[in-house]
């Protein structure tokens, strides 16, 4: 091949890598994002509720599995492809992605791929090449990575930044909402009793009494739900 068509995969490579690099990043923000909401939401329901053993059981679970699935689907297979360690996309995707953003291009970028596969005794070699270097420079004035716009993360970000800001905000009203539906959860083969929402304060100071004298012990009751008398 000529020298335009190794600049030519050279720019698809290119536009590959940052493919992956977007791709990275949104499952970053996209897992957080929603192992966050998720991760709030089991603890506030828990907080107040007191779930079964069960539920709490397949809430600790259920939650391992999702992160997990997130964690491999948005993080790792980008990661892998941009190591290599996974097959990445060959030249013909990546081509097909880039006329996709650049309407100009047409089938012009998939047709040099086609020219370049030609083994057919038929044609003339340097006829082909020809064709190949004329459409190359044809489309030497398109950057191949703009096709990939790191802008269009905003709205995943703002979504991150929703959800970090009401993950913070009732932390610092109750931390204890995380630290004790946290700990029931992941020791959900333990049970926990809801504790009464009403407690006893005891007035009396002095505690001596004599034997069959009557005695007199004053109590305040106090919390959100008080008894009946």
């Amino acid at each position: 091949m000529t020298e335009n068509f190794n600049i030519l995969v050279n720019k698809l490579n290119s536009f590959r890598v940052k493919y992956y690099s977007f791709k990275l990043v949104k499952g970053l923000l996209l897992t957080f994002f929603l192992l966050l909401l998720v991760y709030t939401t089991f603890s506030v329901v828990e907080y107040f509720v007191y779930l079964p053993s069960e539920i709490r059981k397949g809430l600790f679970f259920g939650f391992l599995i999702f992160g997990g699935l997130l964690t491999v689907q948005f993080i790792f297979v980008p990661v892998l492809r941009l190591l290599h360690i996974l097959k990445p996309m060959n030249i013909t995707k990546s081509s097909q992605l880039v006329q996709k953003h650049f309407g100009e291009i047409k089938d012009k970028l998939l047709n040099i791929i086609e020219l370049s596969n030609i083994s057919d005794t038929n044609y003339s070699n340097e006829i082909v090449l020809a064709s190949i270097d004329q459409k190359i420079k044809e489309l030497s004035i398109f950057d191949f990575k703009e096709a990939v716009q790191f802008k269009n993360l905003r709205l995943v970000f703002y979504y991150f930044l929703f959800s970090l800001l009401i993950t913070f905000s009732i932390f610092i009203a109750n931390k204890s909402i995380y630290t004790n539906a946290t700990n029931r959860i992941v020791h959900y083969n333990q049970e926990f009793v809801k504790p009464a929402p009403f407690s006893f304060q005891l007035l009396t100071t002095d505690l001596k009494a004599k034997k069959g004298d009557p005695y007199k012990i004053k109590v305040e009751t106090t919390g959100d739900e008080l008894p009946q008398t």
